[in-house]
């Protein structure tokens, strides 16, 4: 005789007479180990989604799950916080009557068709986002779209990764700045101050004195040297793209615009500090929205109506005097006093030639480290030409006479003999007695003109010679009104 006793979902067989039982305590064991093992895998299932859930709940990316008819199924905390909305709450409910704006994803049910990595700007009543959003279409077996996976993330965060790929970071600091002149110790004190606030800065001084090493070292000694440092030379961007390149534009703006739009510098300087080289070069329409920038702290993309707030400081480098430039209506006065909060000159490196030993020095050690060489010293008699010549490139065309000199010296000591033309260039003049020196605008004029002769109108060579860039050379030319011809203009 058999008699069944209910345990839960489970029969429990007992013998209640015959033999000894045993087939049925087999069973009964047997149907224990079962009980155990259902057990053991609802406890390892249950297990399992609660960490799937604290992990999906705790990514970085925002994360939605919206289903046919609009209802959220899923939303985790970051979802929650970038939304500004609570999930628990939101589970249950349509997505669209959480939100003051129409939902994007909502035509991908009936078109199947997703996206991935599209920039999205929402500005409502009550919310201001700028994200870059990825909508991906679940479908059944008939390829019915059932449900919409739906990540995000804020556009700040998109811009930090790729500061740090594209290398939008600052390198020098005070430390960087190496000389002992009075000159130059006025004005690093008052690059000090103004790395303390949040003002403009105005970096005045000629080409090749440092003045991007400057930017840096205030942007990494203020708050913001977390943020990004980009670094833009005005001369060297074709007018065409001057706009596009500082503003971003949208998407069929103009022939070849990106489909999907682009951001400019301002926006990924957000948080940051950008640096405008040459900024004497900008258009005068440039300077216009550019003067708009500083005073709303938003720009507008080409092609579009809608203001995006930055969050960036401003310092401007600039080698040509902008109040003469104003009086030629060059420059637009307005923007000159937004730029010159704080302005701080550079002293030329004639100007300062007890540095010039220093960097010299500083110079060769880095060079000799660089290729493996034994440093090196400097004659007696090497040191006293460098310190009369008047090194039109300045502390660059320093660096790179310093470094050919390692490159081609073969001896532990570099001496006069070795590279006599510093004979052939022009030391600082002295100045006769009773005769007025020529301006700072005519020997500028005076020695382009003559390392344009010496190269025989090489841009390239005479760039190089100069210690700047191309875009400048062209630049100073045009400034100066110089010929290009074979003869000159005396």
């Amino acid at each position: 005789m058999v008699e069944e006793v209910s345990v839960g979902h489970f029969i429990w067989l007992t013998a209640a007479g015959g033999d000894d039982g045993r087939p049925l305590e087999d069973f009964a064991v047997r149907t224990l180990q079962l009980l155990c093992s259902h057990c053991k895998v609802e406890q390892d299932k249950t297990c399992l989604i609660q960490e799937q859930e604290a992990i999906v709940d705790h990514i970085s990316d925002g994360l939605l799950v919206i289903e046919r008819d609009g209802v959220v199924r899923y939303m985790n905390s970051t979802a929650g916080r970038l939304l500004n909305l609570v999930p628990a709450q939101s589970i249950g409910k349509r997505f669209a009557d959480l939100l003051d704006f129409t939902p994007i994803i909502q035509p991908i049910f009936e078109s199947g068709v997703g996206y991935v990595d599209r920039e999205l700007i929402i500005d409502s009543p009550g919310r201001h986002l700028h994200l870059v959003d990825t909508a991906i279409p679940i479908k059944n077996a008939r390829g019915e779209v059932v449900s919409i996976v739906n990540t995000f993330r804020g556009i700040q965060r998109v811009r930090k990764i790729a500061d740090k790929l594209q290398g939008n970071h600052a390198r020098y600091t005070f430390d960087s700045l190496i000389g002992k002149s009075e000159a130059l110790r006025v004005a690093v004190d008052a690059a000090r101050k103004a790395a303390r606030g949040f003002a403009n800065v105005l970096l005045n001084g000629e080409s090749g004195v440092g003045k991007e090493v400057f930017a840096q070292a205030i942007h990494n000694a203020s708050e913001r040297a977390d943020g990004p440092f980009i670094a833009i030379n005005c001369a060297a961007l074709p007018r065409d793209l001057i706009e596009s390149e500082l503003f971003g534009y949208t998407s069929g703006s103009f022939t070849g615009a990106r489909k999907e739009g682009r951001p400019g510098k301002f926006e990924s300087a957000t948080g940051g500090t950008i640096f405008l080289d040459e900024i004497s070069e900008l258009p005068l329409d440039v300077q216009a929205k550019l003067l708009r920038v500083l005073q709303e702290r938003e720009v507008v993309r080409i092609g579009d109506t809608r203001g995006i707030p930055v969050d960036v400081r401003i310092i401007s480098a600039c080698n040509r005097d902008l109040r003469d430039m104003i009086r030629e209506r060059l420059f637009r006065e307005d923007l000159f006093y937004r730029c010159n909060v704080i302005g701080i000159t550079i002293p030329a490196l004639r100007e300062r030639p007890d540095d010039i030993p220093v960097l010299a020095n500083h110079f060769l050690s880095k060079s000799a480290a660089l290729l493996n060489k034994p440093t090196f010293r400097f004659s007696p008699g090497l040191v006293q030409k460098m310190c009369r010549h008047a090194w039109p490139g300045n502390v660059r065309e320093l660096e790179n006479c310093v470094e050919r000199m390692v490159n081609l010296c073969e001896g532990d000591e570099i001496t006069e003999e070795d590279f006599p033309e510093f004979d052939q260039r022009k030391d600082v003049p002295a100045v006769a007695a009773g005769a007025l020196p020529m301006s700072l605008r005519e020997a500028e004029r005076t020695v382009i003109e003559a390392v344009l002769r010496e190269c025989r109108f090489n841009i390239t060579e005479s760039a190089r010679r100069l210690g700047i860039s191309k875009p400048t050379l062209y630049s100073k030319i045009r400034e100066h009104e110089i010929s290009m011809e074979r003869g000159l203009r005396q």
